[in-house]
């Protein structure tokens, strides 16, 4: 009984240590493997997500160059309008302060009108935007030339 013991621990302490390892370098490679697949699943998606930005570039650039086609098909007339339009419309509101101004001045509305058109804060916001945005723009242009 001893002797068939003896034989089987020897046994196991010979293979197992053996066993062992080639379990754990499985073990390791079947890591390795999972990573690497993972690895490669990222890179595609990255190579994806790399497409489909190139392809959203290359569409708004197609989109600039086709407006600037037909900015140059179109009219000077309809070119020089479009380019004053921002200018318009600032125009129209500083002109509108103006006349509700000019209106007090004249006696054409009284003091509580004049309060209830200024004290909406809607012209006062229209032209703090107008204001910032020309003063932003010029700022931009300048740290950009």
């Amino acid at each position: 009984m001893i002797s068939l013991i003896g034989s089987v621990l020897g046994f196991a302490t010979s293979v197992g240590p053996g066993m062992f390892n080639k379990w754990m370098e499985s073990k390791a490679q079947a890591r390795d493997q999972e990573h690497e697949r993972l690895m490669q699943q990222q890179i595609s998606a990255d190579r994806r997500d790399e497409a489909i930005i190139t392809g959203i570039g290359e569409a708004n650039v197609a989109v600039q160059k086709t407006a600037q086609v037909e900015m140059r098909n179109a009219s000077r007339w309809t070119v020089n309008y479009a380019a004053s339009v921002r200018p318009t419309i600032t125009y129209m509101v500083f002109l509108l302060f103006i006349l509700i101004h000019l209106a007090v001045f004249m006696g054409w509305i009284n003091d509580d009108q004049y309060t209830v058109l200024l004290a909406s804060g809607a012209l006062e916001s229209i032209v703090s935007v107008i204001i910032s945005f020309y003063f932003g723009q010029r700022l931009s242009q300048k740290m950009n030339p």
